[in-house]
């Protein structure tokens, strides 16, 4: 029986194209912290992109000799400044730190 359910489980697995990660969303005083669990990603493989709404993912690892790609759109709950986000990935766990966008205002010339 061990067998069969190692062969089901990798056969699910290859089947699939694109994983989504498990992650965690929480807005602090610093902004918005993502904590994402990616097992087995380098650095070198690790794609990220942001704008103003939303942060993208995208990943690829080996796991148990069958390659994993990972890919995840966030939305962040409040606007993010995408020029300063910044991320750090330790032992297959990503943290990304979007500060918030500062809002600013102009003067308006009334005519």
């Amino acid at each position: 029986m061990d067998w069969f359910y190692r062969e089901v489980r990798w056969g699910y697995f290859s089947v699939r194209d694109v994983e989504e990660p498990l992650h965690e969303v929480k807005v602090t005083k610093e902004g918005v912290v993502i904590t994402m669990d990616l097992p087995g990603v380098r650095k070198e493989e690790l794609v990220i992109r942001a704008s103003e709404d939303a942060i993208l993912v995208e990943a690829t690892s080996k796991v148990g000799g069958a390659t994993v790609r990972y890919r995840k759109l966030i939305r962040t709950p409040i606007p993010i400044d995408p020029d300063r986000v910044v991320a750090r990935l330790t032992n297959g766990i990503l943290q990304i730190v979007a500060p918030p966008k500062e809002v600013g205002f102009r003067r308006v010339k009334v005519e």
